[in-house]
């Protein structure tokens, strides 16, 4: 097990059995990527002294979340994809396990981890915009059920949707005035009803 928070935040090595008992073992949130383990979410606990979410943490960030999760659900209304938030574990491969801010699943079953991933959504900070460009968009594109991978910024006003086109990845730039369109799923909401009334 693990003693220092901090090493867990910049990745240390263990195996998958290891990270999935740290990762149910605790409140905290972990991601597992080819052997290292990324702290996503301190333990509700390291609020007592400090109060730091690895994964976002601002206002903004948090309310893009919930506005862009209540847009989708009205839209997926009677279709058989559902969006889920961050709590939701993702798989990708053997080796690799993410919690997305928001994640658009299609037919999935019971369980505890989601393995059919449609569309992906990041919600991009200074803490997670590497990691989210690099790392995690490679390992996103490997996974063949992924349509679509969508950063939106929370201390500026952009999304970017990365769409599957065949056996190539086309980006699409969307800002104020524009309605953007998740193809895959048969969705699109209005630019601006995202950020509305966001503070930034």
């Amino acid at each position: 097990m693990v003693a220092d928070r901090s090493q867990v935040r910049d990745g240390i090595y263990m195996t998958v059995e290891q990270y999935i008992a740290l990762d149910e073992a605790t409140d905290a949130k972990y991601e597992y990527e080819n052997g290292y383990v990324f702290m996503v979410r301190p333990p509700s606990s390291a609020y007592d002294d400090q109060a730091a979410d690895m994964a976002g943490g601002s206002v903004a960030h948090a309310d893009i979340i919930a506005q862009l999760t209540y847009l989708l659900r009205g839209a997926l209304r009677g279709k058989s994809c559902r969006a889920y938030t961050s709590d939701a574990r993702m798989q990708l491969a053997e080796r690799q396990y993410y919690y997305p801010d928001i994640t658009v699943a299609c037919g999935e079953g019971p369980g505890t981890v989601l393995t059919n991933p449609v569309v992906v959504i990041e919600v991009l900070s200074p803490a997670t915009e590497k990691r989210d460009r690099g790392a995690k968009f490679k390992a996103y594109k490997a996974l063949p059920s992924v349509q679509e991978y969508v950063l939106i910024g929370s201390e500026y006003r952009a999304i970017e949707v990365h769409r599957r086109e065949g056996n190539f990845w086309r980006t699409y730039h969307y800002r104020e005035g524009d309605l953007v369109e998740l193809k895959s799923i048969g969705v699109s909401f209005p630019f601006d009803a995202l950020y509305r009334r966001i503070p930034m």
